[in-house]
């Protein structure tokens, strides 16, 4: 989720926030915005190497709807009717145009409502993460309103939520009679999920350490750090996890895990960096004839992202409190 208004308004914000390549297609933006103005203006800016662009009405977090972004839009369905035509008007139709949504309180049919009227308003597809806006990641999704959902609209629907298994992700596709599947937080924790691992594999690591050396400065330390955080986190000690948060390199962390488990990054022959993006400048002054001054990015770590290192940091007894990050030969035994 890219927030349109700093997107538009700093080029820090769109050099840190948006890189791609040729072979990376098909590529949905996904922007919040709380106006039509600043999604039309993010999205033409990046309309030449996408696809398509997707809204964000679905986001939980207490700053992005004290913002009006994410799930306060969906206290005001005509205002989400008019990002959607204002987006049609101005893009082709094969440049797709898309909504993310949660349930709405109260009655299933109010969400089956609004769906109808974002299709009539020309959205390509909808994608409905199967929990209200109140509802915690505990809380089981709501297989049959996204079932009901499925059955009232004439465009594709994607469902969301709970997908942490490949097998989990063909029981809701059943269940739903959806056109697709969307996982977040299952991938997060285990990008090999769709190969049916259940975990992270140490071949996936290996390709994640091969990426983050190979890309140099193309590649953040933050979202290296935070991926690995994910997806090893949990295999790792109590002890060891706390070092590996402190880390502010990334040859801290090649370091880490050359000592730790002998996995060191390859070389790539083939590395192509991204090249930054030439974004049309004349977008923004189109919009903003007057510049604001940037709106940067709430909370970098994000909701999920802190719940995250709290549970993983409290879960284990303090019985494992002295254990070393990896017996001798167990990681390869997982």
């Amino acid at each position: 989720m890219i927030i349109s208004k700093s997107f538009n308004h700093s080029q820090e914000a769109r050099l840190s926030e948006f890189s791609t390549n040729r072979d990376d297609h098909p590529l949905i933006a996904q922007f919040a915005a709380n106006n039509s103005v600043d999604i039309l203006a993010s999205s033409q800016l990046v309309s030449p190497f996408i696809d398509g662009v997707d809204l964000n009405c679905g986001c939980p977090q207490s700053w992005a709807i004290a913002k009006g972004y994410g799930c306060a839009l969906l206290r005001k369905p005509e205002l989400i009717e008019d990002i959607v035509k204002t987006l049609r008007r101005n893009f082709p139709t094969a440049f797709s145009v898309s909504v993310k949504l949660r349930l709405l309180q109260g009655e299933a049919g109010s969400t089956i409502d609004l769906c109808r009227q974002l299709e009539k308003c020309g959205a390509s597809f909808l994608v409905i993460h199967g929990r209200t806006q109140w509802q915690k990641t505990s809380h089981p999704v709501d297989v049959n309103a996204m079932a009901e959902i499925k059955k009232s609209i004439q465009i594709p629907l994607v469902v969301n939520g709970n997908v942490s298994t490949s097998q989990a992700a063909e029981e809701i596709y059943e269940q739903t009679n959806a056109d697709g599947v969307m996982a977040a937080r299952g991938l997060l924790a285990n990008p090999s999920l769709f190969t049916g691992a259940q975990q992270t594999t140490v071949e996936c690591l290996q390709q994640w350490l091969d990426i983050g050396y190979a890309a140099k400065d193309d590649l953040s330390f933050q979202c290296f750090h935070h991926h690995l955080t994910f997806m090893w986190g949990k295999r790792m000690r109590r002890r060891s996890r706390v070092i590996f948060n402190n880390f502010s390199t990334k040859q801290d962390i090649f370091t880490f895990f050359d000592e730790q488990h002998g996995i060191r990054p390859r070389e790539i022959i083939d590395w192509i960096p991204n090249s930054p993006c030439q974004y049309p400048e004349n977008i923004v002054a189109k919009y903003y004839p007057q510049k604001p001054q940037p709106i940067l990015n709430s909370n970098s770590n994000g909701k999920f992202f802190s719940a995250f290192q709290d549970e993983i940091l409290d879960t284990e007894s303090e019985a494992n409190e002295n254990d070393l990050f990896f017996q001798s030969g167990s990681i390869f035994d997982l």
